[in-house]
């Protein structure tokens, strides 16, 4: 295996160490851009169900929305469960999130992992964790619905919550989904859709419900 492939919980000594070295300092930069952001944007919820948050749900937006849902929804007011890329340069992500609310992370994505970490994360959403996914990620492709985001939600049998969010001003970055970076003075807007309950049955028309909600590419 080559480094570049390795996993975060499988990098071998010495190199562990270096990694999670790095993984402190890219946590805090992360942080940093995240603290500006706070101070810099302003945020709006629109449509937002009373109590949403106190109990489990599959919350999902597309993954160019990924740097302005961290400044809107985060530090969680109360634990969640994610799923996250497992290989070791998303380890500052990681120490992040902990830091935001994530009390447990599963380790897994498209293609490395994926299924057992789906199988890892149902359990934790059904015993009551709210969980947040990229329903497009993590490579795409971009503003399409996969199947993880249904899965979760047909097996711990908790609704989706699809937000659509927006910035009046933000910067596209170059890559693969074309990231939001929302300038400072902009303001955040988060759309909360109708919640979609994943059945067998339904799951075509909840694919179809949460990416006409999020606005389809």
């Amino acid at each position: 295996m080559s480094p570049g492939a390795w996993r975060v919980d499988t990098v071998p000594w010495p190199f562990a160490g270096l990694v999670r070295l790095y993984g402190w300092i890219t946590a805090a930069l992360i942080a940093l851009l995240w603290g500006a952001l706070r101070l810099t944007v302003r945020i709006e919820h629109v449509g937002r169900p009373p109590g949403f948050g106190e109990g489990p749900h599959v919350a999902c937006a597309w993954h160019e929305a990924l740097i302005p849902y961290f400044a809107a929804a985060m530090p969680y007011p109360r634990p969640h469960v994610w799923m996250n890329h497992p290989l070791w340069y998303m380890r500052g992500i990681h120490v992040f999130l902990g830091w935001m609310g994530v009390r447990k992370l599963v380790l897994g994505s498209s293609g490395h992992g994926g299924r057992a970490a789906l199988a890892e994360l149902v359990p934790e959403v059904r015993a009551g964790l709210p969980t947040f996914l990229n329903p497009d990620g993590p490579r795409g492709p971009a503003r399409q619905v996969k199947d993880g985001v249904l899965a979760i939600s047909e097996g711990a049998g908790v609704p989706v919550v699809p937000l659509r969010i927006e910035c009046s001003r933000a910067l596209r970055l170059p890559t693969w989904d074309r990231k939001l970076l929302p300038l400072p003075g902009s303001r955040i807007t988060v759309t909360y859709g109708e919640p979609a309950w994943v059945t067998p049955a339904t799951r075509e028309a909840c694919r179809a419900a949460i990416a006409r909600h999020l606005g389809a590419g």
